[in-house]
Parts: C-alpha cells; structure tokens; sequence
C-alpha cells in the first residue's frame, strides 16, 4: 500500500468536513440533553455562614457548652422556618428536610499547612472551624425559588434561637404603664414610682459599665444620657410629687387615714407605756443590786441561777434601762407626728383638698407618659445594643443560589473535542472504505483480463 502524505491528509479532514461538523454537533446535542436530563439531580441550594463570637475558637458556645453546628438543622428551626414561609401544609416531612441538608466545614489552606507541619512534628494540632457551607438538595415538592427561601429562613430561624439561647438578653418591664393607679393611695403610688425608677437607674449603671461607649444608630442615646434622662425626671417631676403628697398629707380617703393614724397612735402609746415600764424596771433592780461575791439571777421560769460576773450583770441593766428609755423617747417622737398629722387632715377643706388631689393626680399622669416613653427608649436602645453585641455572631456571608455538581461548560468542552475526534475517525474510515474498495475494483478487473 502506498504511503499516505501530510497533504493528502489534510485534503481527506478538509473533503470531510462537514461529517465532522454533523458529527461534532450530534455530540453537542447528545450531551445538552444528557446533562438537561441528569441536572435537576445534581442540583442543590448551597449557603455559607460564618460562627464569630469570643469562644467559638475553642469549640464553644458563649455559655462555656460545646458548640454544635448541627442545631442549624434541628426540628425546632426547620418547624419555624416552615412555619414563617407557611410551608408547613407542603407535604414535606420536617425529617425529609433535615436528611437533605449537609453542613460542611470550610477549612482555610493556611490551616491545612499548619496542621501538616505539626503532624510531621509529632504535635497534636486542633482546629475548630467558624465557616460553614450548608448544602440542601431540594425536596421535589419545592421549586428551586422555595429552596432558596426555606435555606434562607433556616439560617435566620437559626440566628434568633442561638440568639435567644444563649444572649444574655434583659430589657426593663413597663410596670408603671400596666398598673393602675386608682387602685393605690397617693403615698402608695410615689412608693412604687421610687422603687421602679431605683431598679431601672441600678440596671443602667451595669450597662453603663458593661458598654460605656455603646451608642445606639437607632434612638441615638447611650446608656449615661438614658440614665441621667431618668435623674431629671426623679429629681424634678417625681420630687415635685413627693413633696405634694407629703406636705398636703394626700390621701384618697381622709377619713380612713385619719382612723388608721389613730389606731397607730393608741398602738405606739401603748409600746411607749411598756418600754418607760421596762427602762423603770430596770433601774430598781440596778439600785437594789449589791457588788458581791455572786448574784441569784431569776430566770425566765421562775428558779434561780448563780452568776460569778456580777458587774457584767449590772451594766446590763444599765443598758436594759438607756435602750428603753431611747426608744420610748422615739416612740414619743413618732406619736406627736402623726397627732400632728391628724390635726393637717382635719384642718384640710374639702375645696382645697379636691384641688389637691387633682394637681396630684396630674403630676402622676405626667409622670406616668415620661416613665413610658423613657423606657420605649431604653428598650429600643437595649434592642440595638443586642443587635450590635450578639448579632453578628452568626453571619451568613454568602446568599444562598443553586449550584450543581456537574460542570456544564467541561461537558460541552468534552462533547465538542469527541465530536471532533469522533467526526475526523468517520472521515478517515469513509476515506479507508473507498480507497480498499477501489483497490478491490482494480484486483478484480486484473483478474478477468488474465
């Protein structure tokens, strides 16, 4: 057989080329229905979020418990996401779900070579990733728009509960905006007043000294300008109060203060009696006391004891006596207050007592819608604060999108080249196939002509 030259080559590709662009695209086609066909099963909704808080770099959560990625995917927050997307009437099973997602830690190539360095030096190397790539194969009963959707709001589902599980999360109860004031005398309401604005002042000062510098994008406020807000309101509109109630002896019901007054009266003009009784008692028994050796004491039942510190004994008595003659002195003190305060309340006219009462009742409603949006405030402020301190902790730093396991551009890469192969293999059989066939002719026409 004669020997085949380059350019008989190249005229043999070039007289065929169209079966190899036939070739070459029946290929093409081949491949886009096959990859058409097996994409939807390679396909998958894929997100990336990241752990960032003190202690995650040691395998932990904030409260000191080992950290587990896995609670991303609990039923507790697919049941939510569900829920929030209303797809819960889908008729997916909540394990369906969870079977289809994977979490896969992302392990920087700069860790990689340092754990391969402490290996070889016979080193123990522990790394705990803050990356993570969540993959779910979407469940036939989803689009791939839901997919999105549901992986999105599994990760958002994800942040609130670690969120709410582990954030140290205190904001301040409107107790004064929930109670009713009709219900509490005056003095009762000023008592409340100091007792909510003295825990909200304390609870401050922590916040103060937990973040100084914290202000927040939302109200504007730092924790120092809402607790010097609360100062001007106590030391202005709640002193005013204060001193209204206390002056005017404010009281909803007269004449059931002056009675209770009374009642106090007889009941301390009684302790008084004993504790004079007590401080007299006392000092008999200091003058009729005698130094001796020892001293029978009688006890609380009636026998007789023996003492071998007599003076010990007398200077007890000495101060039996001082203490109860101080204390009915103060007794004494507080009888003649409140006669006094008997003698106001019956004084008091029905006319200015009504005035009273209604400028009172004023200053509390004033007081009332301060306290109210001062708390609003402080709680918006303490929202934000959480957002900024807590937040961020877990972030998903890429948008969930579909992606597939199989490369289309490679596939139509490698149809095309075997399309090409596969079309220049045809020419060149078709070329082989004449040529023989030729060759065949000219054999069989030798033949008959001998």
């Amino acid at each position: 057989m004669e020997e085949i030259t380059l350019r008989e080559l190249i005229e043999v590709v070039w007289k065929g080329k169209w079966l190899i662009a036939i070739v070459t695209v029946i290929a093409l086609i081949l491949t886009g229905i096959g990859t058409y066909v097996m994409l939807p099963s390679t396909q998958s909704v894929v997100a990336i979020v990241e752990i960032n808080y003190p202690g995650i770099e040691l395998g932990q959560n904030p409260d000191g418990t080992q950290f587990d990625i896995r609670q991303l995917k609990s039923p507790y927050v697919i049941e939510k996401a569900l829920q929030e997307l209303e797809f819960t009437n889908s008729g997916v099973k909540l394990d369906e779900i969870r079977r289809n997602i994977d979490i896969i830690s992302i392990i920087p190539n700069n860790i990689s070579q340092i754990a391969e360095n402490m290996i070889k030096q016979g080193k123990e190397y522990v790394y705990y990733p803050n990356e993570y790539k969540v993959v779910y194969k979407v469940n036939k009963a989803f689009s791939y728009n839901q997919g999105i959707q549901l992986l999105e709001t599994i990760i958002e589902e994800y942040k609130k509960y670690f969120y709410t599980l582990y954030s140290d999360v205190k904001t301040i109860e409107n107790t004064i905006g929930t109670l009713d004031f009709s219900t509490y005398d005056y003095p009762d309401v000023v008592e409340v007043i100091n007792a909510q604005l003295e825990g909200i002042q304390e609870f401050l000062d922590n916040k103060i000294l937990e973040d100084s510098n914290f202000r927040s994008s939302e109200t504007g406020f730092t924790f120092a300008d809402l607790k010097r807000s609360f100062d001007v309101l106590k030391g202005v509109d709640i002193v005013k109060l204060e001193s209204l109630v206390n002056t005017n002896t404010l009281t909803k019901d007269r004449e059931k203060l002056i009675k209770d007054y009374e009642y106090k009266v007889k009941r301390m003009e009684l302790d008084m009696a004993k504790k004079f009784s007590e401080a007299e008692e006392a000092k008999k028994l200091m003058e009729q006391y005698k130094k001796e050796d020892y001293v029978l004491i009688p006890d609380v039942v009636g026998t007789e004891i023996k003492t071998e510190n007599p003076t010990s004994y007398y200077n007890t008595l000495a101060e039996i006596a001082i203490n109860a003659s101080v204390e009915a002195a103060n007794i004494k003190h507080e009888i003649e207050y409140y006669k006094y305060e008997i003698e106001r309340l019956k004084a008091v006219t029905e006319a200015i007592n009504t005035l009273l009462l209604e400028e009172a009742d004023n200053l509390i409603e004033t007081i009332k819608t301060k306290m109210t949006d001062l708390i609003s405030i402080t709680n918006e402020t303490l929202d934000d604060y959480y957002s900024f301190k807590y937040g961020r902790s877990i972030r998903q730093i890429a948008p969930a999108e579909i992606v597939t396991g199989m490369n289309i551009l490679m596939n139509m890469a490698i149809a095309l080249v075997i399309g090409i192969m596969a079309g220049v293999f045809a020419v060149f059989i078709r070329y082989y196939w004449k040529a023989t066939e030729k060759s065949q002719e000219v054999k069989e026409i030798q033949q008959k002509q001998l």
